[in-house]
């Protein structure tokens, strides 16, 4: 347990403590569903977009490519996704889920209301919803900062 004093910790060490420990609760979490945190990632993402690059799939995870297509091809040989060359350029590949990658969505979602749970426990309504948009301007902000330095 980590209980030493958390007063004047800067918020960027505070979140690299607070991130690791809900990623490791989480890895704990998964590995009763034989997943890990990157699967989990990519099967919730295909299942709300459907079918993805992989391109547009590392983006939107935020990994670099080399990283996505390693997983890919472990997820791929476990029968979770699928890919087939893109209907209009033969060069990208269409990811989408397996009817086996499908059926494993509700053990992500439940692992994540789980630590939604455990990570806003004791907050009412009003705070949870305060923390879900202090996240998003956090986020956005990091977007608009990622655009600047590309320009």
């Amino acid at each position: 347990m980590f209980s030493c004093n958390m007063e004047g910790i800067p918020i960027l060490a505070l979140l690299g403590i607070v991130s690791h420990r809900a990623m490791n609760i989480a890895k704990s979490m998964y590995q009763e569903f034989d997943m890990n945190r990157s699967s989990a990632g990519v099967l919730f993402t295909l299942h709300q977009r459907k079918t993805m690059s992989q391109k547009e799939l590392a983006e939107q995870l935020n990994v670099t490519a080399p990283s996505i297509t390693s997983l890919i091809q472990k997820m791929e040989k476990s029968g979770y996704i699928t890919r087939r060359p893109d209907d209009y350029d033969q060069r990208v590949m269409r990811l989408s889920l397996t009817e086996k990658g499908e059926s494993c969505i509700q053990s992500v979602k439940d692992v994540a209301d789980r630590m939604e749970q455990i990570l806003l426990e004791g907050m009412n309504l009003e705070e949870k919803l305060l923390f879900r948009r202090l996240m998003l301007q956090v986020n956005e902000n990091l977007d608009n900062y990622e655009r600047k330095e590309r320009a």
